[in-house]
């Protein structure tokens, strides 16, 4: 079933608008089957479950392939399709981007965004691969932040509150919520102060995560700002995320 549910999620993603509401429940839902199977069956199985979407409509070709890492990408015309898994013994990520392919249809501020947006994600990534496999790899407060609110949209997207706080612990969520006051991300610090409450059901948390997928607070951008990853315009970084 979950080949199929992936490939009813796609299809039904890829005739969407790209900057849509809808948009981003959906791609948190095909980033959620994504884990799934890579928590189940490994990176051997994610790439078997893309053999089978090409085997029908879908036309995903391999765009990058490292050690435990994997990305695929089509292009859809004016839209571009983008998958990327990894995983190693004590990190797993998925992604999924929908995007524009019309370049000259974002603003200079949007173009500004979006290169922050990358900045923060390989950064991301780049630390989760040095940093996970080695305890005693040593963070610079910079990358900490990176790492821990890096760590809480990727959980949070995939899965949930319950599932950030399955796979984090509770002590690990307390330093990601110092993490989003000091960067200013404040309507998602409150989220997550509500989902640690010990007073807080899972029927709460689960409308937390709906309200964390409506209207997300831009964190990369306000992550990258904090930091000095990136110093676009100040109107640049008030823009909430368009992917």
């Amino acid at each position: 079933m979950t080949p199929a549910r992936l490939a009813r999620l796609l299809g039904k993603l890829t005739t969407l608008r790209v900057s849509s509401p809808q948009t981003r429940r959906l791609k948190a839902q095909i980033e959620h089957v994504l884990m799934q199977i890579l928590r189940r069956r490994g990176l051997g199985a994610v790439e078997r479950a893309i053999a089978a979407l090409n085997a029908g409509d879908r036309r995903l070709a391999l765009a990058g392939k490292h050690l435990g890492g994997r990305a695929w990408r089509e292009d859809l015309g004016r839209r571009i399709l983008e998958i990327a898994v990894t995983t190693t013994r004590s990190f797993r990520s998925t992604s999924v981007r929908y995007r524009s392919n019309v370049r000259e249809q974002l603003t200079p501020r949007q173009r500004g965004v979006e290169r922050v947006q990358q900045a923060f994600y390989a950064r991301y990534m780049s630390i989760g691969q040095r940093a996970y496999p080695d305890s005693r790899h040593r963070l610079t407060p910079a990358d900490r932040l990176i790492l821990l609110i890096g760590e809480l949209e990727a959980d949070v997207n995939n899965g949930g509150f319950d599932q950030y706080l399955r796979n984090k612990g509770r002590r690990r969520a307390g330093a990601a919520l110092s993490a989003l006051r000091t960067v200013g991300a404040r309507r998602t610090a409150r989220m997550l102060e509500k989902a640690l409450a010990p007073t807080t059901t899972a029927a709460q948390r689960t409308a937390l995560d709906v309200s964390f997928y409506r209207v997300p607070e831009d964190l990369p951008v306000l992550t990258a700002r904090h930091v000095g990853l990136h110093e676009p315009s100040t109107a640049a970084f008030r823009t909430k995320r368009r992917l």
